[in-house]
């Protein structure tokens, strides 16, 4: 079962960020979703407040579950703190948004 459950609550955005964390272009998203790349385009690009065809919303869901599962997403968060160069100081954030206030 997709999340959410309901495809009137999907997030085509989302869903679409989604795509791009597994590495897939919109080709094979499309093929594993059994959809069209233009069903996919056309419901990726909804605007925020936009109908979109509740079918294409489900099939999309289904198969970002099925692939999430199996895949592992491409997010990168940088490396990890054990990884800094000895003597290389940690990035600091005093300011607002992340400005260093240095």
């Amino acid at each position: 079962m997709p999340f959410p459950s309901d495809p009137h609550d999907r997030s085509p955005k989302g869903d679409h960020n989604r795509r791009l964390a597994l590495g897939m272009d919109i080709n094979d998203f499309a093929n594993a979703a059994n959809l069209t790349p233009g069903e996919v385009h056309k419901y990726e690009m909804t605007d925020v407040d936009g109908k979109f065809d509740l079918e294409v919303a489900n099939k999309v869901g289904v198969a970002l579950e099925r692939l999430e599962a199996t895949v592992i997403p491409k997010v990168d968060n940088g490396g990890k703190p054990s990884e800094i160069s000895a003597g290389e100081e940690p990035a600091r954030s005093d300011g607002p948004r992340g400005t260093n206030a240095s």
